[in-house]
């Protein structure tokens, strides 16, 4: 197990450092295909969270002497009675591994806490501030709320209220064609819970911002998820009717009578150039050094089957040498037996 173990710390620290490069490498085909840079943006964070804690987790069953599950409580109390003053210096190795795994648990659990709190307070602001006063009409065959604002603006509120919110400068400005547009692409966030995407991504930035591979996670899976309504949007109504509709709404002055919670998907979201640019430009059928992506593909999936292979052996081992109060057999003695 230990080349595994192994395996994976090398893991944790190469993506890391050289994931950002590793997806770079994979922009032409995330360009032509978003919801392939979507899973790949998706699975590579994920993955590199339970590389993580397989070592640690995995590292403290072995330094605690193979007893499992019941091994890891085993740790976890001997390193308080280590702080309070209890000498077990054997015990020390064993025990922070398990509190860095528990650390890394907190910490996520904390920021998607605060994360969730803090997205429902906005969607409750937005739905006694601005719904109120609102009005609905359909357009498209969508239920669209509309708010009074002279800036073209679209965006959609995701949860279990959801809706779609555009202005009466969006309503008025656009010509029907641009707008059908517009109210396609927000349907596609709705439909595809692309806030959910973002949210990840940015539950992971701010719990470990000093990690490159997180911290370029929100605003890689926030252009995806761009590029993914845009399609969307694209194929129902036309590129150019999606691009002009982006352009004119970029244009606008924002206006303090639409505020829009943090949550929200809005059509004029991530780098509208680029976006702009990817519509008009004529499909490309280039896919760039396959090594990048055969790697980004295959990483996750290794990862997921070497954590299983280090952890399930860690869950299932015997606890009875513990609960006997006696310590876990050698290798030698196995022999003997």
């Amino acid at each position: 197990m230990t080349p595994l173990l192994l395996g994976l710390s090398a893991y944790t620290v190469a993506f890391a450092v050289f994931g950002p490069r590793l997806m770079h490498a994979c922009e032409l085909r995330q360009r032509a295909a978003p919801r392939f840079g979507l899973v790949l943006w998706t699975a590579l964070p994920t993955s590199w969270i339970i590389a993580v804690l397989a070592v640690g987790l995995a590292a403290t069953a072995q330094l605690s002497g193979g007893l499992g599950l019941a091994g890891l409580l085993h740790a976890c109390l001997r390193a308080v009675q280590v702080i309070l003053g209890v000498h077990h210096p054997a015990d020390v190795p064993a025990a922070v591994a398990l509190l860095g795994s528990l650390t890394i648990l907190l910490r996520l659990g904390g920021v998607a806490t605060r994360q969730a709190h803090h997205d429902r307070k906005q969607r409750r602001t937005h739905q006694r501030g601005v719904c109120g006063p609102m009005r609905t009409a359909h357009r498209a065959g969508q239920r669209v709320s509309i708010v009074d604002s002279p800036t073209p603006a679209a965006y959609c509120v995701p949860g279990r209220r959801s809706a779609i919110v555009l202005t009466t400068g969006a309503l008025w400005g656009l010509p029907p064609r641009q707008l059908d547009a517009v109210i396609a692409h927000e349907q596609a966030h709705l439909r595809g819970r692309h806030h959910l995407y973002v949210a990840w991504g940015s539950i992971l930035a701010k719990a470990f911002p000093f990690i490159p591979l997180l911290r370029s996670a929100p605003h890689e899976l926030a252009r995806l998820v761009e590029w993914l309504a845009d399609d969307y949007a694209g194929r129902r109504h036309g590129r150019h009717s999606v691009a002009r509709a982006v352009a004119t709404m970029a244009t606008g002055v924002p206006s303090p009578t639409s505020p829009r919670p943090d949550a929200a998907l809005t059509a004029t979201g991530s780098d509208v150039l680029d976006r702009v640019r990817r519509l008009i430009e004529p499909h490309t059928t280039a896919r760039g050094a396959r090594w990048p992506v055969s790697t980004a593909i295959t990483a996750p999936v290794l990862v997921l089957a070497a954590a299983t292979a280090v952890l399930i052996p860690a869950a299932t081992a015997d606890p009875t040498p513990l609960c006997q109060d006696q310590q876990p057999p050698t290798h030698a003695q196995h022999t003997r037996t």
